[in-house]
């Protein structure tokens, strides 16, 4: 899975949590609100009934002859039946004074403030062990507080409305980038690659996905630039031995020819065929590298018999070119595929004398540096012009077409070298000067164990 759940959508996610959060803070101060007006209020109403008990409890005595006396105004008195009620009651629990709707039969059983439905009261004791009930009717104050109550969940759920309005305003308008992003992509097909975001304006962190958005483009245009490329030089290449072999076979048929004139057409179609041959299994081997399935072998190869080997098969194409060959190797073993290997040497050292002049000199020398191995293969041949190096090893390139082609050449085989190279973990380089020669470079990592 990625990094979003399927069917998941960025905005509803962002507006979700907003959404929670923003009722989670609202909840807790709405919950904090109330509980604190509520905390507050009734502690007003408690204070007042500590206030009232005391009183009374001060203005009551205990006289022997006259019993029990509670020297009050019947103003004072009169004022707290009007609030709430009273009841004063004797050790032995018999009343001694009481007033007001609501006061209880007989006093609690734990002195202190107490809820009786919606009636508050305080109980405490007396002089000379009486009890003591003050109290009130609180319902007023419950109205007060579900009227607060439902005013904070209004304005909350107010709150909340229009934080998520503005929460989905502001989610489309952080999107838009991202949004402008898709249509980019939506529009790139492969007749338009050109499309591009503009980095500048989007915001700083939508900046690194519109340059690897960008340089993924970049790269898709050169993929494509290349294989259409490909495609016209691999048509072109093939359209020449075609077109010969078509030639000679109309001209063989035109008319009665001797035997001579039939072989000298058979062997011009067979040149043509053979060139035609190796076009292809040279596009059938990079084709195979493309797509992954060309593996090359990870075996001990001796490195310099595999040098001397295929420099003794290349002298007889050197003596015939007139040109000297060199071979100073050391041992050395790699890892890999021998045959891959041998088909590196030979396009290197081929082309060493293929582009040499008479009386030139090709060397191959293999030694040892930092754990790899150094192939060097030099020639004194028509070298590259510098301009031409950057793209030496590109499909189809020729440094001078017309003189490759009557060599035999096909533009394939320095690209076939470089990919055997970097499939064995190694590197390729080339050093030239025009008319002065070239040197290519071929560095491998040596294998320590022979077996």
């Amino acid at each position: 899975m990625g990094i979003w759940s399927m069917g998941s959508s960025i905005r509803w996610t962002l507006i979700g949590w907003f959404g929670l959060l923003l009722a989670a803070v609202l909840g807790s101060f709405g919950a904090l609100l109330y509980q604190q007006a509520a905390e507050a209020t009734l502690s007003s109403v408690d204070a007042g009934l500590e206030d009232r008990a005391g009183a009374i409890a001060a203005a009551l005595e205990w006289d022997a002859e006259d019993g029990w006396e509670l020297e009050l105004s019947e103003d004072y008195l009169s004022g707290l039946t009007a609030r709430g009620y009273y009841g004063v009651w004797s050790p032995d629990g018999s009343s001694v004074r009481r007033g007001g709707a609501g006061v209880p039969d007989q006093p609690g059983a734990n002195p202190g403030l107490r809820t009786r439905g919606d009636l508050r009261e305080f109980e405490r004791p007396g002089p000379e062990g009486a009890r003591i009930v003050v109290g009130c009717s609180i319902a007023a104050l419950r109205a007060r507080l579900d009227s607060l109550l439902a005013l904070v969940l209004g304005i909350g759920a107010l709150v909340l409305v229009l934080g998520l309005l503005g929460g989905l305003w502001l989610a489309r308008r952080t999107l838009a980038p991202v949004k402008a992003l898709a249509h980019a992509a939506a529009a790139v097909n492969e007749h338009d690659l050109e499309t591009r975001l503009d980095e500048r304006s989007a915001p700083a962190e939508l900046r690194p996905l519109s340059r690897a958005f960008n340089a993924a483009l970049d790269r898709l245009e050169t993929a494509f630039l290349k294989q259409a490329r490909f495609t016209a030089d691999a048509s072109h290449e093939l359209r020449t031995p075609v077109s010969i072999i078509r030639l000679q076979a109309e001209q063989a048929l035109a008319q009665e020819r001797t035997p001579e004139e039939y072989r000298a057409a058979l062997m011009a179609c067979l040149r043509g065929a053979e060139r035609m041959t190796g076009l292809v299994e040279g596009l059938l081997a990079l084709a195979r590298a493309d797509a992954g399935e060309e593996h090359p072998a990870r075996e001990p190869v001796q490195l310099d018999l595999l040098v001397q080997e295929t420099a003794e098969l290349l002298r007889p194409a050197a003596v015939a070119a007139e040109v000297e060959l060199g071979c100073a190797t050391r041992p050395a073993w790699v890892a890999g595929d021998a045959r891959l290997l041998a088909e590196v040497l030979g396009n290197l050292v081929h082309n060493g004398i293929r582009y040499n002049r008479p009386g030139g000199r090709v060397d191959v020398e293999l030694s040892l540096e930092n754990g790899s191995a150094l192939l060097a293969v030099r020639d004194t041949g028509i070298g590259i012009d510098p301009k031409d190096l950057p793209h030496l090893f590109e499909r189809f390139f020729r440094v001078d077409p017309a003189r490759s082609r009557a060599h035999g050449g096909s533009g394939l085989g320095l690209s076939i070298t470089h990919w055997i190279v970097e499939a064995h973990g190694g590197t390729l380089e080339v050093q030239s000067r025009p008319r002065a020669g070239s040197t290519f470079t071929v560095k491998l990592p040596i294998y320590s164990q022979p077996v």
